[in-house]
Protein backbone atom coordinates (compact mmCIF):
# COMPACT_ATOMS: atom_id res chain seq x y z
CA UNK A 1 0.00 0.00 0.00
CA UNK A 2 1.30 3.41 -0.72
CA UNK A 3 2.18 5.62 1.93
CA UNK A 4 2.07 9.15 0.30
CA UNK A 5 -0.35 11.06 2.18
CA UNK A 6 -1.01 12.43 -1.32
CA UNK A 7 -2.85 9.70 -2.61
CA UNK A 8 -4.88 8.76 0.96
CA UNK A 9 -8.63 8.45 0.58
CA UNK A 10 -9.49 8.83 3.91
CA UNK A 11 -8.60 12.63 5.29
CA UNK A 12 -8.97 11.90 7.92
CA UNK A 13 -5.94 9.81 8.64
CA UNK A 14 -4.09 13.16 7.40
CA UNK A 15 -5.55 15.20 9.68
CA UNK A 16 -5.34 12.80 12.99
CA UNK A 17 -1.50 12.75 11.98
CA UNK A 18 -1.23 16.55 11.83
CA UNK A 19 -2.53 16.99 14.39
CA UNK A 20 -0.49 14.55 16.66
CA UNK A 21 2.82 16.19 15.17
CA UNK A 22 1.38 19.39 16.47
CA UNK A 23 0.15 17.90 19.83
CA UNK A 24 2.88 16.57 20.78
CA UNK A 25 5.53 19.13 20.01
CA UNK A 26 3.31 22.09 21.90
CA UNK A 27 2.69 19.55 24.61
CA UNK A 28 6.19 18.88 25.09
CA UNK A 29 7.35 22.35 24.71
CA UNK A 30 4.98 23.66 27.30
CA UNK A 31 6.16 20.80 29.54
CA UNK A 32 10.11 21.86 29.13
CA UNK A 33 9.35 25.43 29.27
CA UNK A 34 7.17 24.70 32.88
CA UNK A 35 10.25 22.64 34.45
CA UNK A 36 12.44 25.16 33.51
CA UNK A 37 15.03 22.70 31.76
CA UNK A 38 18.02 24.22 29.71
CA UNK A 39 18.16 23.99 25.90
CA UNK A 40 14.15 23.54 26.30
CA UNK A 41 14.77 23.04 21.80
CA UNK A 42 15.68 19.61 22.45
CA UNK A 43 12.97 17.19 23.91
CA UNK A 44 10.41 18.77 21.17
CA UNK A 45 12.93 18.71 18.51
CA UNK A 46 13.01 15.21 19.57
CA UNK A 47 9.37 14.35 19.55
CA UNK A 48 9.00 16.55 16.16
CA UNK A 49 11.45 13.85 14.42
CA UNK A 50 9.60 11.02 16.09
CA UNK A 51 6.04 11.63 14.87
CA UNK A 52 6.83 12.98 11.56
CA UNK A 53 8.33 9.60 10.64
CA UNK A 54 6.06 6.99 13.02
CA UNK A 55 2.82 5.38 11.65
CA UNK A 56 1.95 3.45 15.29
CA UNK A 57 3.77 4.46 18.69
CA UNK A 58 6.77 2.71 19.79
CA UNK A 59 6.05 -0.44 21.74
CA UNK A 60 7.17 -0.21 25.64
CA UNK A 61 10.30 -2.28 24.08
CA UNK A 62 11.16 -0.65 21.68
CA UNK A 63 10.55 2.56 23.91
CA UNK A 64 12.90 1.35 26.41
CA UNK A 65 15.64 -0.07 23.77
CA UNK A 66 15.59 3.80 22.55
CA UNK A 67 15.97 4.91 25.83
CA UNK A 68 19.10 2.95 26.77
CA UNK A 69 20.49 3.77 23.01
CA UNK A 70 20.31 7.43 23.69
CA UNK A 71 22.00 7.22 27.02
CA UNK A 72 24.85 4.59 25.78
CA UNK A 73 25.29 6.77 22.34
CA UNK A 74 25.61 10.19 24.65
CA UNK A 75 27.72 8.25 27.15
CA UNK A 76 30.15 7.43 24.25
CA UNK A 77 30.32 10.79 22.77
CA UNK A 78 31.00 12.58 25.95
CA UNK A 79 33.65 9.73 26.83
CA UNK A 80 34.93 10.33 23.30
CA UNK A 81 35.07 13.97 24.10
CA UNK A 82 36.56 13.93 27.45
CA UNK A 83 39.57 11.64 26.51
CA UNK A 84 40.79 13.20 23.46
CA UNK A 85 40.18 16.91 24.53
CA UNK A 86 43.37 17.99 24.82
CA UNK A 87 44.64 16.14 21.54
CA UNK A 88 42.41 17.95 18.95
CA UNK A 89 43.15 16.05 16.10
CA UNK A 90 42.58 12.63 17.64
CA UNK A 91 39.22 13.80 18.84
CA UNK A 92 37.94 15.70 15.58
CA UNK A 93 39.04 12.22 13.45
CA UNK A 94 37.08 10.12 16.20
CA UNK A 95 33.68 12.68 15.49
CA UNK A 96 34.32 12.30 11.79
CA UNK A 97 34.13 8.21 12.45
CA UNK A 98 30.87 8.34 14.62
CA UNK A 99 29.42 10.98 12.27
CA UNK A 100 30.18 8.64 9.37
CA UNK A 101 28.81 5.56 11.14
CA UNK A 102 25.51 7.22 12.39
CA UNK A 103 24.62 8.50 8.87
CA UNK A 104 25.34 5.42 7.67
CA UNK A 105 22.65 3.39 10.25
CA UNK A 106 20.55 6.22 9.08
CA UNK A 107 20.74 5.67 5.71
CA UNK A 108 20.25 2.33 6.35
CA UNK A 109 17.31 2.32 8.18
CA UNK A 110 18.27 2.26 11.40
CA UNK A 111 15.48 4.06 14.53
CA UNK A 112 15.45 8.29 13.74
CA UNK A 113 15.96 9.02 16.94
CA UNK A 114 18.61 7.53 17.74
CA UNK A 115 20.38 8.55 15.31
CA UNK A 116 19.40 12.07 15.25
CA UNK A 117 20.69 11.89 19.25
CA UNK A 118 24.03 10.29 18.21
CA UNK A 119 24.84 13.31 15.73
CA UNK A 120 23.13 16.00 17.99
CA UNK A 121 26.05 14.88 20.54
CA UNK A 122 28.70 14.74 18.36
CA UNK A 123 28.36 18.17 16.95
CA UNK A 124 27.62 19.60 20.15
CA UNK A 125 29.27 18.23 23.44
CA UNK A 126 32.75 18.43 21.86
CA UNK A 127 31.96 22.18 21.53
CA UNK A 128 30.14 22.59 24.70
CA UNK A 129 33.40 20.77 26.48
CA UNK A 130 35.81 23.33 24.60
CA UNK A 131 34.53 26.04 26.43
CA UNK A 132 32.77 24.50 29.76
CA UNK A 133 33.45 20.58 30.54
CA UNK A 134 30.58 21.02 32.99
CA UNK A 135 28.52 22.71 30.51
CA UNK A 136 28.88 19.64 28.15
CA UNK A 137 27.92 17.54 30.84
CA UNK A 138 25.10 19.18 32.30
CA UNK A 139 23.86 19.06 28.23
CA UNK A 140 24.50 15.05 27.65
CA UNK A 141 21.83 14.95 30.93
CA UNK A 142 19.85 17.12 28.93
CA UNK A 143 19.69 14.87 25.87
CA UNK A 144 19.80 12.10 27.44
CA UNK A 145 16.19 13.76 29.77
CA UNK A 146 15.09 15.07 26.26
CA UNK A 147 15.24 11.62 24.56
CA UNK A 148 13.08 9.96 27.79
CA UNK A 149 10.35 12.96 27.43
CA UNK A 150 10.13 12.52 23.44
CA UNK A 151 9.26 8.82 23.67
CA UNK A 152 7.00 9.37 26.56
CA UNK A 153 5.35 12.39 24.25
CA UNK A 154 4.83 9.97 21.24
CA UNK A 155 2.82 7.32 23.61
CA UNK A 156 0.82 10.07 24.70
CA UNK A 157 0.53 11.75 21.28
CA UNK A 158 -0.64 8.35 20.01
CA UNK A 159 -2.93 8.28 22.74
CA UNK A 160 -4.30 11.24 22.14
CA UNK A 161 -4.34 10.54 18.31
CA UNK A 162 -4.44 6.80 17.99
CA UNK A 163 -3.31 5.92 14.05
CA UNK A 164 -4.65 2.85 12.74
CA UNK A 165 -4.12 0.03 9.76
CA UNK A 166 -4.97 3.04 7.25
CA UNK A 167 -2.98 5.90 9.36
CA UNK A 168 0.30 6.53 7.42
CA UNK A 169 2.91 8.79 9.05
CA UNK A 170 3.30 12.72 7.78
CA UNK A 171 6.48 12.16 6.40
CA UNK A 172 7.62 8.96 4.87
CA UNK A 173 10.26 7.67 6.66
CA UNK A 174 13.38 5.43 4.15
CA UNK A 175 12.51 1.73 5.87
CA UNK A 176 14.58 -0.61 5.18
CA UNK A 177 12.71 -1.73 2.12
CA UNK A 178 13.64 1.85 0.20
CA UNK A 179 16.91 2.19 1.89
CA UNK A 180 19.84 2.61 -0.65
CA UNK A 181 22.19 -0.28 -0.68
CA UNK A 182 25.26 -0.83 1.45
CA UNK A 183 27.47 0.69 -1.23
CA UNK A 184 25.60 4.18 -1.97
CA UNK A 185 24.40 4.36 2.23
CA UNK A 186 28.13 4.39 2.48
CA UNK A 187 28.82 7.11 -0.29
CA UNK A 188 26.26 9.23 1.25
CA UNK A 189 27.75 8.89 4.57
CA UNK A 190 31.00 9.83 3.48
CA UNK A 191 29.67 12.64 1.89
CA UNK A 192 27.41 14.31 4.48
CA UNK A 193 30.54 13.71 6.94
CA UNK A 194 32.85 15.49 4.44
CA UNK A 195 30.07 18.19 4.64
CA UNK A 196 30.12 18.72 8.58
CA UNK A 197 33.44 18.35 9.35
CA UNK A 198 35.02 21.54 8.16
CA UNK A 199 32.59 23.26 10.32
CA UNK A 200 32.88 20.99 13.09
CA UNK A 201 36.60 21.27 13.20
CA UNK A 202 36.70 25.17 13.27
CA UNK A 203 34.15 25.21 16.08
CA UNK A 204 35.62 22.88 17.93
CA UNK A 205 39.01 25.14 18.23
CA UNK A 206 36.46 28.08 18.92
CA UNK A 207 33.86 27.42 20.88
CA UNK A 208 30.48 29.85 20.68
CA UNK A 209 26.62 29.25 21.31
CA UNK A 210 26.21 29.87 17.56
CA UNK A 211 28.30 27.08 16.72
CA UNK A 212 25.65 24.20 18.21
CA UNK A 213 23.22 26.27 16.44
CA UNK A 214 24.68 26.14 12.94
CA UNK A 215 26.47 22.47 13.83
CA UNK A 216 22.56 21.58 14.30
CA UNK A 217 21.00 23.30 11.46
CA UNK A 218 23.33 21.81 9.25
CA UNK A 219 22.45 18.09 10.72
CA UNK A 220 18.73 18.66 10.36
CA UNK A 221 18.84 19.60 6.29
CA UNK A 222 21.46 16.42 5.37
CA UNK A 223 19.32 14.45 7.07
CA UNK A 224 16.39 15.47 4.61
CA UNK A 225 18.34 15.90 2.04
CA UNK A 226 17.16 13.47 -0.87
CA UNK A 227 20.76 13.52 -3.70
CA UNK A 228 18.60 12.34 -6.06
CA UNK A 229 15.75 15.23 -6.02
CA UNK A 230 18.18 17.31 -7.34
CA UNK A 231 19.13 21.07 -6.66
CA UNK A 232 15.96 22.42 -6.76
CA UNK A 233 14.90 20.56 -3.35
CA UNK A 234 17.88 21.21 -1.83
CA UNK A 235 17.44 25.15 -2.20
CA UNK A 236 14.20 24.31 -1.45
CA UNK A 237 15.64 23.38 2.53
CA UNK A 238 16.73 26.69 2.58
CA UNK A 239 13.43 28.28 2.32
CA UNK A 240 12.40 25.94 4.91
CA UNK A 241 14.60 27.55 7.04
CA UNK A 242 13.46 30.93 6.16
CA UNK A 243 9.74 30.33 6.69
CA UNK A 244 10.91 28.56 9.92
CA UNK A 245 13.06 31.54 11.15
CA UNK A 246 10.52 34.07 10.87
CA UNK A 247 7.63 32.01 12.43
CA UNK A 248 10.12 31.97 15.51
CA UNK A 249 10.55 35.67 15.35
CA UNK A 250 7.33 36.48 15.38
CA UNK A 251 5.94 34.12 17.75
CA UNK A 252 8.74 35.34 19.98
CA UNK A 253 8.13 38.56 19.99
CA UNK A 254 4.40 38.19 20.40
CA UNK A 255 5.32 36.06 23.58
CA UNK A 256 7.41 39.06 24.85
CA UNK A 257 4.19 41.41 24.41
CA UNK A 258 2.56 39.32 26.68
CA UNK A 259 4.28 37.42 29.31
CA UNK A 260 2.28 34.15 30.23
CA UNK A 261 2.47 30.68 30.07
CA UNK A 262 -1.36 29.95 28.62
CA UNK A 263 -0.52 32.64 25.60
CA UNK A 264 2.88 30.73 24.60
CA UNK A 265 1.13 27.61 24.77
CA UNK A 266 -1.67 29.07 22.00
CA UNK A 267 1.29 30.72 19.83
CA UNK A 268 3.20 27.64 19.87
CA UNK A 269 0.24 25.25 19.40
CA UNK A 270 -0.65 27.95 15.63
CA UNK A 271 2.27 27.36 14.53
CA UNK A 272 2.96 24.04 14.92
CA UNK A 273 -0.66 22.96 13.19
CA UNK A 274 0.41 24.99 10.20
CA UNK A 275 3.37 23.59 9.68
CA UNK A 276 2.09 20.03 10.34
CA UNK A 277 -0.83 20.34 7.77
CA UNK A 278 1.72 21.09 5.48
CA UNK A 279 4.09 18.27 6.33
CA UNK A 280 1.36 15.92 5.85
CA UNK A 281 0.27 17.36 2.67
CA UNK A 282 2.89 18.70 0.87
CA UNK A 283 3.90 14.72 -0.37
CA UNK A 284 7.32 15.42 -1.87
CA UNK A 285 8.16 19.25 -0.23
CA UNK A 286 7.00 17.98 3.12
CA UNK A 287 10.96 17.62 4.42
CA UNK A 288 10.66 21.80 3.70
CA UNK A 289 8.14 22.09 6.33
CA UNK A 290 9.94 19.16 8.64
CA UNK A 291 12.98 21.34 8.37
CA UNK A 292 10.88 24.55 8.90
CA UNK A 293 9.27 23.13 11.66
CA UNK A 294 12.78 21.98 13.09
CA UNK A 295 13.80 25.50 12.52
CA UNK A 296 11.21 27.11 14.44
CA UNK A 297 11.56 25.00 17.68
CA UNK A 298 15.12 25.18 17.53
CA UNK A 299 15.28 29.17 17.43
CA UNK A 300 12.09 29.68 19.38
CA UNK A 301 13.57 27.51 22.09
CA UNK A 302 16.78 29.07 22.49
CA UNK A 303 15.02 32.41 22.57
CA UNK A 304 12.95 31.42 25.57
CA UNK A 305 15.98 29.38 27.21
CA UNK A 306 19.87 30.29 25.85
CA UNK A 307 22.46 27.19 26.26
CA UNK A 308 24.35 27.23 29.61
CA UNK A 309 26.39 29.99 28.62
CA UNK A 310 25.09 31.06 26.17
CA UNK A 311 23.30 34.82 25.54
CA UNK A 312 19.78 35.79 24.16
CA UNK A 313 21.42 36.64 20.95
CA UNK A 314 18.65 39.02 18.67
CA UNK A 315 16.49 36.93 16.81
CA UNK A 316 17.42 38.41 13.25
CA UNK A 317 21.65 37.68 14.13
CA UNK A 318 20.15 33.85 15.01
CA UNK A 319 18.10 33.94 11.77
CA UNK A 320 21.60 35.10 9.60
CA UNK A 321 23.28 31.92 11.12
CA UNK A 322 20.93 29.51 10.36
CA UNK A 323 20.74 30.78 6.81
CA UNK A 324 24.57 31.12 6.38
CA UNK A 325 24.40 27.42 7.79
CA UNK A 326 21.98 26.14 5.01
CA UNK A 327 23.45 28.33 2.06
CA UNK A 328 26.94 26.28 3.40
CA UNK A 329 25.50 22.96 3.90
CA UNK A 330 23.45 23.47 0.25
CA UNK A 331 26.78 24.86 -1.32
CA UNK A 332 28.94 22.13 0.15
CA UNK A 333 26.74 19.48 -0.82
CA UNK A 334 26.21 20.42 -4.66
CA UNK A 335 29.78 20.23 -5.01
CA UNK A 336 30.83 17.03 -3.40
CA UNK A 337 28.03 15.67 -5.61
CA UNK A 338 29.77 16.34 -8.63
CA UNK A 339 31.75 12.89 -7.17
CA UNK A 340 28.48 10.94 -7.17
CA UNK A 341 27.77 12.08 -11.06
CA UNK A 342 31.29 12.32 -12.77
CA UNK A 343 31.49 8.53 -12.39
CA UNK A 344 28.46 8.60 -14.99
CA UNK A 345 29.88 10.85 -17.19
CA UNK A 346 33.33 9.33 -17.29
CA UNK A 347 31.67 6.13 -17.97
CA UNK A 348 32.66 4.73 -21.75
CA UNK A 349 30.53 5.02 -24.43
CA UNK A 350 29.53 1.35 -25.83
CA UNK A 351 28.92 1.20 -29.54
CA UNK A 352 26.92 -0.66 -31.91
CA UNK A 353 28.95 -3.08 -33.86
CA UNK A 354 28.50 -2.56 -37.27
Amino acid sequence: MSTDLTSDPEPVGVRRAALRLAFGVTACFALVEALGWDATFLAPLLTAQMLTKLQQPPSLTQGFALVVMIGVSTGVVLAVTASFLGHPAVLILALALLLYLSFYAHLRGAPNLATLLVQTSVVSLPVLAVASPDAAVGFAGALVSAGFVAVLTAWVAFAAFPGDATDTAPQVPAGAANAPGPREAARDALLNTLVLLPVLTRFVLVASELAVVVLIVIVNLLRQHEPQQGQRAALGLILGNLIGGLAAAVVYNLVLLNETFPFFVVMCLAATLAFAGRIATAGQRAPVYVIALATFILLLGLGMTPLPGGSSEAFVTRLANVLWASAYAVGAVSVLELWRIRPIHNAPIKTRAR
